[in-house]
């Protein structure tokens, strides 16, 4: 009899490869390393019943090929193999990537064994030579279950973290925080078989009060117990304080430390808890509470992290999705005022242009004798009568193209334009006030064609609002200068270039950056009760950026004031 082999009752199997059998499919390896043939007989009757097929391997080489080709599940190595001399084969399986956790059970020799050298080369269990069958199989038995449940262990862990990333997908999918809150409740509740779960937060601005809660069919205790809110508040304070979650086994058992839950628990029906506090920043503002019946339960640490991640991933949703959801009820009211607005508009357009057109045309009647001569004083009075309402009729108009640009209803009447003409028929329109005021304005244009692709309506408004604002703030014996000419500037198409330099009032430097708010004006034409809307320049700015084109102002107190518009030249 072989000295590594001790008889025992325990029978030899038949060492046949059952993957062969028909209907079987191959079975899992494993490597055996034993150069008594019948001491392997043995070793491999045994690995045969508990499922698996004995590859022979007589030195490293062979080891090597198997471990990359069979994907062995276990080796038994024997330590007295001449063949493997100081345990190579065991210390080079362990740089072997696809097998380096491989259980490996030593047959261990006269000389014993060395401990710190088993721990060295991960070596799971030894049995003694002679090897006694019996307790071959209860070793080799004991490791494959390890593996299996070590293997289950990983597939359930891989499990939950598939479910619970959809879980967290679902949350980031929606900003509603309804819909968040239900996904995180009934996903939870059946990824970590939890009989009960319920959500709860708190009041608080950041988010929105919510109260949920799920059982699982089947439930035999009346629910999730009500806790007040201060019991509630309290809790999550005190745990997002200490950054963790609460895990409890076993309701029924005495803890380290009392728990406000725990009898409320115990009197509706359940065993078991985790509760993991909702909060962002240095407060809670919510709680999420799942709960078992019947038996009590180890939490792992798996399922703890798990359960915490989906909650960060909810509470940062919530506090999201309210505040999106608070920004569209204020966008949704603010366009119901701009609707408001332009209804409004509108409106005064209708009721107020109506008779102000007809006061203006009975003026104009009175005022050409239609309807008998009147003394001069009282031709005077209706004159300013007259002037003010053309100043009335030009702020309803400016209103109503505000209005327009704010609904996006302006829209360009595209076409090849020439500022020559234009710029000419502008300053022909101007000249009587010009002479009235004893002002000089002159028109300076090169020989260059300055055509530009835009609508001749909206262009004229532009200029001629600039040039009636240098007419106007222009005291009298000054001059007002429009030029125009052809610029390429560098990095850009070609364009034409238009200035209109006066020698005005000029402008506060501290006015400046306001010039294009709506109603602003500057705080010299005010006191000076120079009449204007302050709507102009904001109707100038809107129609240039409509053009692609740019418009800036430069002024000094006393000096006068240059509007420069560009617009980029017609293709």
């Amino acid at each position: 009899m072989s000295p590594a082999l001790k008889t025992s009752a325990f029978p030899t199997a038949d060492t046949s490869t059952e993957g062969d059998k028909p209907g079987t499919g191959p079975r899992p390896k494993a490597l055996v390393a034993v150069e008594e043939p019948a001491v392997f007989s043995v070793v491999a009757g045994i690995l045969s019943d508990a499922g698996l097929d004995a590859v022979p391997v007589q030195d490293v080489d062979e080891a090597m090929e198997a471990a990359r080709t069979a994907s062995p599940v276990l080796a038994v190595v024997d330590s007295t193999i001449r063949q493997v001399a100081g345990m190579d084969m065991l210390k080079r399986l362990r740089h072997e990537p696809a097998i380096t956790k491989l259980p490996v059970i030593l047959v261990a020799g006269e000389a014993g064994v060395d401990m710190d050298f088993m721990v060295e080369l991960g070596i799971a269990d030894f049995v003694a030579s002679p090897v006694d069958p019996e307790d071959l199989a209860r070793r080799v038995n004991l490791i494959l279950a390890t593996a299996s449940a070590r293997r289950g262990r990983r597939m359930a862990a891989a499990r939950l973290r598939e479910e619970t990333r959809r879980i967290s997908d679902a949350v980031r999918a929606t900003n509603d925080p309804q819909q968040m809150a239900e996904v995180v409740v009934h996903g939870l509740g059946a990824t970590f078989e939890a009989d009960h779960v319920q959500l709860v937060t708190f009041p608080d601005e950041r988010v929105p009060v919510l109260t949920l809660a799920w059982s699982r069919e089947g439930t035999t205790s009346g629910g999730m117990p009500e806790l007040g809110a201060h019991t509630a508040g309290e809790l999550a304070e005190t745990l997002w304080e200490r950054g963790r979650a609460l895990a409890v086994e076993d309701h029924g058992q005495p803890g380290d430390e009392p728990l406000p839950i725990s009898a409320a628990a115990c009197a509706a029906g359940l065993r078991t808890s985790v509760i993991v506090p909702l909060g962002h920043g240095d407060q809670a503002f919510g709680l999420l509470w799942l709960a078992g019946e019947g038996s009590p339960r180890d939490w792992t640490s798996t399922e703890m992290s798990l359960i915490q991640h989906v909650s960060g991933n909810l509470a940062h949703g919530l506090v999201q999705g309210n505040l999106i959801t608070a920004q569209r009820m204020v966008l949704k009211r603010q366009r119901e005022l701009d609707q408001a607005k332009t209804d409004f508009v509108a409106t005064v357009n209708h009721e107020l242009r109506t008779p102000l057109t007809s006061i203006t045309g009975y003026l104009d009647l009175i005022l050409d004798g239609s309807g008998g001569d009147i003394p001069e004083d009282v031709a005077q009075m209706l004159k300013i009568v007259g002037r003010n309402a053309v100043r009335l009729n030009q702020l309803i108009s400016d209103l109503l193209t505000i209005s327009r640009q704010d609904a996006d209803e302006s829209s360009l009447e595209v076409e090849e334009v020439d500022l020559e003409e234009l710029l000419r028929a502008v300053a022909a329109s101007l000249a009587p006030a010009a002479v009235t005021n004893n002002l000089d304005l002159r028109l300076e244009l090169g020989s260059d064609a300055l055509l530009v692709d835009g609508d001749r309506a909206q262009l004229e408004q532009v200029f001629t609002n600039l040039c009636s604002n240098a007419v106007k703030f222009t005291p009298a014996g000054g001059s007002v200068e429009i030029s125009a000419a052809l610029v390429q500037p560098d990095g850009a198409g070609p364009g034409v270039r238009v200035q209109i330099r006066d020698t005005g009032i000029g402008i506060p430097e501290a006015d400046l950056p306001n010039l294009f708010r709506r109603f602003f004006r500057a705080s010299n034409a005010t006191s000076a009760a120079i009449p204007g809307t302050g709507l102009g320049l904001a109707i100038v700015q809107d129609i240039v950026l409509q053009h692609g084109g740019e418009l800036g102002i430069v002024s000094k107190v006393g000096q006068g004031t240059t509007a420069t518009v560009q617009l980029p030249a017609a293709r």
